[in-house]
């Protein structure tokens, strides 16, 4: 079962940041925001009535494509936009998830901070293996927390390999993890060369979650460990289904940092 639940996780890495990229995030962006109506003689966000706009900008679009784009069925029998619609539809909901993501970010200025402290947080844990490029953070948008734990003010980031959620509060990395990639993007660095064992894998997990000073004693967690293809997951479980997990490839590189819950000591 302890497995299993190792192997979920790991499964969901690559779910849980899809919401980075601009073409499927358009609507996790939006929100329930366009089934919102402000009350009559109330004031409305100007904020939110720009995002209103741009929400039935792209909900418009999409209901015309319905009825006159063109479409194909995919490998999965799906029915999925084809031609000049696939290419238009792509654009604006990129464009629009731009737009709604600028409109609802904190000042750029702001953002550039928090960039930084993912870029110190880099130089600490990532660039350990040979050739590993240096990673070129960027804004994608908010979120409400980490996997089921609720917390204000976390930002996603990524870069060209990785995606990471960060606590602006603190500039603290919570969530560190490769990312998937959309199609016709390179493939993400992995050095899978042999050169640890298990043991070597979770004294570096270990000492990764020491560095974060989350005060938390690992003795007195439950530790969970996991392998897949070259990688090593270890799951350190908690009370009220907190966990802090760490990913190495066998080659020493880090692929995965999770803080699910322990914000006690942020």
């Amino acid at each position: 079962m302890k497995k299993q639940k190792a192997m979920k996780v790991h499964n969901q890495i690559s779910k849980k940041f899809l919401a980075v990229l601009p073409l499927l995030a358009v609507f996790a962006i939006v929100g329930v925001v366009a089934s919102k109506t402000t009350p009559v003689g109330a004031q409305q966000d100007p904020v939110q009535a720009k995002v209103e706009a741009l929400t039935k900008k792209l909900q418009d679009a999409i209901a015309g494509a319905q009825q006159n784009g063109e479409f194909t069925t995919n490998e999965f029998g799906e029915r999925v936009y084809a031609g000049a619609t696939a290419e238009r539809m792509k654009k604006l909901h990129n464009d629009v998830s731009n737009e709604i993501r600028d409109l609802q970010a904190r000042p750029e200025a702001e953002r550039a901070v928090t960039i930084n402290r993912i870029n110190d947080w880099n130089d600490r844990f990532l660039y350990k293996v040979s050739d590993q490029p240096r990673q070129e953070v960027q804004y994608a948008r908010k979120i409400g927390g980490i996997q089921n734990f609720k917390k204000d003010g976390v930002e996603v980031y990524f870069s060209q390999d990785y995606a990471y959620q960060v606590d602006v509060a603190t500039g603290k990395v919570l969530d560190a993890y490769i990312r998937p990639k959309e199609v016709g993007e390179p493939k993400e660095f992995m050095d899978m060369t042999p050169r640890y064992d298990a043991a070597q894998l979770e004294q570096m997990a270990k000492d990764v979650i020491a560095a974060q000073d989350l005060g938390v004693d690992l003795d007195k967690l439950e530790l969970e460990r996991g392998q897949k293809v070259g990688t090593y997951f270890f799951t350190w479980h908690g009370e009220g289904g907190k966990s802090l997990q760490v990913a190495f490839t066998q080659g020493g590189q880090l692929i995965g940092y999770t803080n699910a819950g322990f914000f006690d000591n942020l």
